[in-house]
């Protein structure tokens, strides 16, 4: 059986939460609200070279992923050393941030990230009483459908996707998303399919949703 992916999460004074599926969407989306003003004060080097960087290493090239206003972050380190990073970063700048290293934290679909489809597409839900869901992509739209619909409510139903359980308690796939502990959800590929499942879920429980594709 494969072993979990261990996972970041990071809480700010604010209250703000980080805590995505992929370490280094959470890392990059830390840095960004940290801000690029305090860029140049972090000290920390990953293979003798800063981490933070408004060039791109051709060495590391694969590893460089955008964070903003023309910086990017050398990204080759794993989860756990992702960790230390922050605890670093957290002491010189003195932010107060609360990071932690675990297994079973609730993520979220990362707003930030452009997920691989062809059209960005939107979903909008439309419920009989006239309420809407409609976020600024399809995931996050589905995600909460889900949610308001009852997560455990729709998984003791057996539905299913790909001829696996839309809902396990364990992560099965790389691809799902977490949305409490110990309920992972399948996420269709494209818009056209996640609207099409959440069709099937509306006819088969007779809720009424009228579902379109922005």
């Amino acid at each position: 059986m494969r072993s979990k992916r261990k996972l970041l999460k990071v809480t700010f004074p604010n209250g703000k939460v980080f805590c995505y599926n992929n370490a280094t969407d959470t890392m990059i989306c830390v840095l960004r609200e940290i801000g690029s003003d305090k860029f140049p004060i972090i000290k920390m080097e990953l293979c003798h070279l800063s981490m933070l960087s408004k060039e791109i290493y051709p060495q590391y090239k694969e590893y460089m992923k955008p964070i903003c206003d023309g910086w990017y972050l050398n990204s080759q380190s794993d989860t756990a050393q992702k960790y230390i990073q922050l605890r670093s970063i957290d002491e010189q700048l003195s932010l107060g941030l609360i990071i932690e290293l675990g297994l079973d934290f609730e993520t979220e679909a990362n707003p930030n990230k452009s997920f691989k489809s062809r059209k960005k597409d939107k979903l909008l839900v439309e419920f009989p009483d006239g309420e809407q869901i409609a976020h600024h992509n399809a995931v996050n739209t589905y995600i909460q459908v889900i949610k308001k619909l009852g997560v455990d409510y729709i998984m003791k139903k057996g539905f299913e996707w790909s001829n696996m359980d839309l809902i396990s308690i364990t992560q099965v796939l790389s691809t799902q998303i977490q949305l409490a502990k110990n309920r992972w959800i399948m996420v269709p590929n494209t818009t056209k399919q996640k609207a099409k499942l959440l069709n099937v879920i509306s006819a088969s429980l007779h809720l009424g949703l009228k579902i379109t594709i922005m």
